[in-house]
């Protein structure tokens, strides 16, 4: 099963159809929860600068 790991809290999700993702400029990003993807959604360069 792929993994991905979660840009706001760090932590490391099972990829399936029902994870939580967000596509922003041509990358898809998983979340550990909706929680977490509305946090990317209204600031996502804040999560996405940190790499």
């Amino acid at each position: 099963m792929a993994q991905a790991v979660d840009v706001v809290c760090q932590m490391t999700v099972d990829v399936t159809d029902t994870t939580p993702h967000v596509d922003y400029e041509g990358t898809r990003y998983y979340f550990c929860c909706a929680g977490c993807a509305k946090s990317f959604q209204e600031n996502p360069a804040q999560y996405v600068n940190q790499k």
